[in-house]
């Protein structure tokens, strides 16, 4: 039986190491924290592409087969494939994580509502909420876990609430039980933004199946990646089928009217172009036999650096609440502070490692600034003092130890 590494080692690794940059990052610090290297790509990274020879494979077959575009056969292989991992068949194949938060968005109807919010997540999750039309309502989060306090969405629900968003920070699952039912309580929807969390369970079932919207992303760096793409999961069938339409214009290529043209559809609502195409399938679909090696190394590779970090008191690593089984996308360190996050940044940059902030607070961005500021104490803490540590795949065992006696000492 083959080991993780030896599986991986068939696996062709995109390495931005080996690459000549025409631009080079200048040096710099954003306001004291962690600084912008220029040697930043000769360090091991958080994130790698990866392109097995079976994504290659079935890209030419694909460029060979004629259909090229969006929602052809691969792209349905594809939401077959995923919706047996995540068990839920109602998958939609997008052109983007952001589509899928968006489609979501808009099926809830938000529109002229609030969404009660996380700032502690990639920009793109707020970013969805106001080009959807609703206003955003700044929620606090447990600066142990890095998500969202259910208690504090409890105390932002308001008449105008349309729906819940949640994000499980680096794909470890939020508490879905309580969250539903505080949903339940305000009959309002709740959209998992899951863009990290594919391959994560909670309570012994795959994320994908919990709540009413969930959003994956398979951009390039994630654990599954289509070069740029998402996937939506909804619990009803009526939703799957209106995101079906939404995705392409509006139209649902199933209810065709025989005509002259090829036009003759029963349009009723205006949508978007939102379909994955058929060579970013292939490429999604060649990596989905890796997925529960990639899995098993990563938590692998997470142990190790728990077991230092849990023989420390200087440092903390990211809670797992009861129920919950990361997907390690990313392995987040909680410091003492932004100091001393700067100081842990330069012991593991000395050893070839680099360490990083995943995200910012999203409430900081002046493009938001027109949305109400709360005092969320658990976000400023965590803002100030999370950092990230390789875990993926092309972490050996032996750098993964390096890195935990950095860890363990420091």
């Amino acid at each position: 039986m083959q080991t993780a590494a030896q599986t991986f080692n068939k696996i062709k690794i995109k390495n931005r190491s080996s690459e000549k940059k025409e631009t080079k990052l200048t040096n710099g610090v954003f306001k004291g924290r962690l600084p912008v290297l220029k040697d930043v790509w000769d360090l091991i990274p958080n994130y790698k592409v990866q392109v097995p020879q079976e994504s290659i494979d079935l890209i030419v077959e694909v460029l060979k087969s004629g259909w090229i575009g969006g929602d052809g056969p691969k792209v349905k292989e594809f939401e077959t494939k995923i919706a047996e991992i995540v068990g839920n068949k109602n998958i939609l194949a997008l052109n983007s994580g952001t589509s899928a938060l968006q489609l979501a968005l808009r099926i809830a109807g938000v529109s002229g509502g609030e969404v009660v919010s996380t700032p502690m997540t990639c920009f793109a999750t707020n970013a969805a909420i106001a080009q959807e039309g609703a206003d955003i309502v700044w929620t606090d989060i447990d600066p142990e876990t890095g998500n969202i306090d259910p208690y504090d969405i409890a105390k932002r629900v308001t008449k105008r609430t349309r729906a819940i968003m949640i994000v499980h920070w680096g794909g470890f699952p939020c508490d879905l039980d309580l969250i539903n039912k505080i949903a339940k309580v305000f009959n309002i929807p709740v959209i998992e933004d899951a863009a990290q969390a594919l391959g994560s369970e909670y309570k012994g079932k795959p994320i994908g199946i919990h709540s009413d919207y969930v959003a994956f992303s398979t951009q390039a760096i994630k654990i599954i990646n289509t070069a740029d793409g998402g996937l939506l999961a909804t619990k009803r069938r009526k939703d799957w089928e209106t995101a079906k339409r939404l995705r392409w214009y509006g139209i649902d290529r199933d209810k065709r009217i025989d005509g002259p043209t090829f036009w003759h559809y029963p349009i009723k609502e205006t949508g978007s172009k939102m379909q994955m195409t058929d060579i970013l399938a292939a490429l999604g679909l060649g990596q989905l036999p890796y997925l529960d090696d990639i899995l098993k190394h990563r938590r692998k590779i997470a142990k190790i650096y728990d077991k230092a970090i849990d023989n420390n008191k200087n440092l903390k690593r990211q809670k797992v609440i009861e129920g919950a089984k990361p997907n390690y996308w990313i392995y987040t360190v909680i410091t003492q502070g932004n100091k001393h996050r700067l100081e842990l940044y330069e012991k593991l940059k000395s050893i070839g490692v680099r360490a990083e902030e995943a995200h910012r607070r999203n409430d900081l961005y002046p493009v938001f600034k027109k949305y109400k500021k709360e005092e969320l104490p658990g976000v400023a803490r965590f803002d100030e003092s999370e950092i990230i540590v390789p875990v993926g795949q092309w972490v050996t065992e032996e750098k993964a130890d390096q890195i935990a006696q950095v860890l363990a000492n420091f």
